[in-house]
């Protein structure tokens, strides 16, 4: 099943001489159910790619279609609802709320989704972290940081998690422990998962890798053997 499908996708910033093609006509299908790595370096156009994918930004032209549903097509609340609905996000910075804790942090999210503290407690039990969800940012490590706002993404169910270098502000033992969390919400949860990385390493735990330099996919690579998140390392 096609969870996304991209036609002469473009996005560019500016105009004239300071005029930046940051996605350039791409044409793309992402099955549903699979861990995919979206794999470049910086400035290849792998985070604008991701920021169309969840509604946060429109393209300058082409279309998305999610699902045979053209979300280009969205006016400001349908994708704001699309996002509320459909989407979890996983940033590089956790965004976390330093007054309230752990599980008012997630709570806070599942609120606004119509969800319960139950649920928030839920979320917080299966990145590991029942025992610390009364902690406020503070006390939490930068992996446990980490693990709440995943927490936070999932408690909702989203289709997609969408994750933007989230393990790149972490240690390697950390970061490891970060990417065990993903695999599991992605076997538990059948959740289709969009990582976007710079690193070769972290790439081989995927079912599917995406590479892009300058705004354009160079290949697209289904991984007939994705190790598992302890037996990589960079």
């Amino acid at each position: 099943m096609k969870l996304y499908t991209l036609k002469a996708l473009s996005k560019n910033y500016g105009e004239g001489d300071s005029l930046v093609r940051a996605l350039k006509d791409i044409h793309l299908e992402i099955p549903a159910g699979k861990f995919i790595v979206v794999l470049g370096a910086s400035g290849s156009g792998k985070s604008t790619l991701l920021n169309m994918l969840g509604c946060m930004d429109r393209p300058t032209s082409g279309q998305i279609l999610f699902e045979d549903t053209d979300i280009t097509a969205y006016n400001k609340r349908e994708m704001t609802q699309f996002r509320k609905n459909t989407i979890g996000f996983v940033f590089q910075s956790y965004n976390l709320l330093p007054d309230l804790s752990a599980v008012e942090n997630v709570e806070f999210s599942t609120e606004m989704a119509g969800l319960t503290r139950a649920d928030a407690e839920r979320a917080l039990a299966m990145v590991g972290l029942t025992d610390r969800i009364s902690h406020f940012p503070g006390q939490l490590s930068g992996g446990e940081q980490q693990r709440v706002s995943i927490a936070r993404a999932i408690a909702k169910r989203p289709k997609v998690l969408l994750c933007d270098e989230p393990t790149g502000a972490l240690d390697f033992e950390t970061g490891i422990m970060v990417l065990e969390v993903l695999k599991q919400i992605h076997k538990e949860q059948g959740t289709s998962i969009l990582f976007i990385t710079h690193s070769q390493e972290i790439a081989k735990i995927a079912d599917i890798v995406i590479r892009m330099r300058s705004g354009e996919i160079l290949s697209v690579t289904n991984n007939e053997c994705p190790l598992e998140p302890g037996e990589v390392e960079w």
